[in-house]
């Protein structure tokens, strides 16, 4: 059975490792129906009992998805944590489509940190879901235009209080990809825990300069999305990802146009692949696997837990000799991280 952890100081349990269902609303490839209830059923049956979703993924495919597949189950036995910041649109040709293969044409999703955008956003994520509560609400990437950080502080997040204050949810987070709007938002005294993608990983340990230290001081439980960095952990190639952008040659602009983050000068697509190669012969050294090492990285327990990936269940074996020594390297600069949720973003179906 997989161990559960605290959110903040709540009566709010997840397990400590969850499944994230942004490829079950088509990233970086078209899910179907079959295949995205046997990687829900995988998930269930191996023990996770945390799903995240959000409205975004496939313009609330995802959404939709998990709701159907959590309705034949006890509340009391999951967690579940949705997003505010989009809310989805009827239109004629949608956005999303583009980046969420198979999502509907008929749909749409725009930004909207209003505090009516959040309520509206929120109702229909119970109606997607089939759900009376959401367990934790995030704040969806407030980072993508300048006015929506301010928008968010004066109309998302007195939303997002109110739904807390009326038990319409239990926990109130924030995802990003990035650690230096998190830290701005810990001041808002409001949150119970970061959703952070990419940013605590075997090839990126940034978070731990600042956030981390401010996530315990302020009792901010830390989850960590994207531990394979989008794919790059898995097998760092070209035709991999990282920062859900492709590592050809047009990474860099690519990634500057997402408005994913800003790539620094240095960074390059051959930069991050060297790196990720370096950890990898590293991990061979040691006789295990990258992608064994990137989803151990996280874990503060050094017991490990098995970890459910397509059908499989992968013992936690000989993982530790690359995943421990980076680690151990890092913690020598801060102890990471009492309040660390692992959560494995993991395309459980493709990977």
């Amino acid at each position: 059975m997989i161990k559960k952890r605290q959110i903040g100081k709540l009566d709010l349990y997840v397990t400590e490792i969850g499944l994230g269902t942004a490829p079950l609303g088509g990233w970086p490839i078209a899910v179907d129906e079959q295949k995205a209830l046997e990687t829900l059923e995988t998930a269930w049956n191996n023990g996770i009992r945390y799903f995240d979703t959000a409205p975004l993924y496939g313009s609330g495919m995802s959404e939709l998805r998990v709701g159907n597949f959590l309705k034949n189950k006890k509340r009391e036995d999951f967690v579940l944590s949705s997003k505010v910041g989009r809310v989805i649109v009827d239109t004629d040709q949608s956005k999303a489509a583009e980046k969420f293969i198979g999502s509907p044409n008929d749909k749409d999703s725009n930004f909207d940190f209003s505090y009516d955008g959040v309520m509206k956003s929120f109702e229909d994520s119970l109606n997607r879901l089939q759900l009376d509560k959401i367990d934790i609400l995030h704040l969806h990437d407030p980072d993508n235009h300048p006015d929506h950080f301010e928008q968010a502080r004066f109309g998302a997040i007195k939303a997002m209080i109110k739904l807390k204050e009326e038990g319409m949810v239990t926990a109130l987070g924030c995802g990003l990809n990035q650690n230096e709007m998190l830290v701005e938002l810990a001041k808002e005294g409001c949150f119970d825990c970061f959703l952070l993608a990419g940013r605590y990983t075997l090839l990126d340990q940034t978070s731990l300069e600042e956030l981390i230290p401010v996530c315990e001081n302020n009792n901010i439980s830390l989850i960590l999305g994207g531990v394979f960095n989008s794919g790059i952990l898995i097998n760092p190639t070209p035709e991999s990802y990282f920062d859900y952008t492709k590592l050809d040659s047009s990474w860099f602009e690519n990634l500057t146009k997402s408005l994913v983050r800003i790539p620094k000068d240095h960074e390059s697509a051959e930069f991050w692949l060297n790196k990720a190669n370096t950890i990898k012969n590293a991990c061979e050294s040691f006789e295990t696997t990258l992608k064994k090492a990137a989803i151990q990285f996280p874990y503060e327990n050094e017991n490990g837990l098995p970890i459910s990936r397509g059908g499989a269940c992968l013992p936690p074996e000989s993982i530790f000799g690359p995943a421990r020594l980076l680690r151990d390297a890092a913690r020598r600069r801060h102890r990471a991280c009492r309040q660390v949720i692992p959560l494995s973003f993991a395309l459980l179906n493709t990977a």
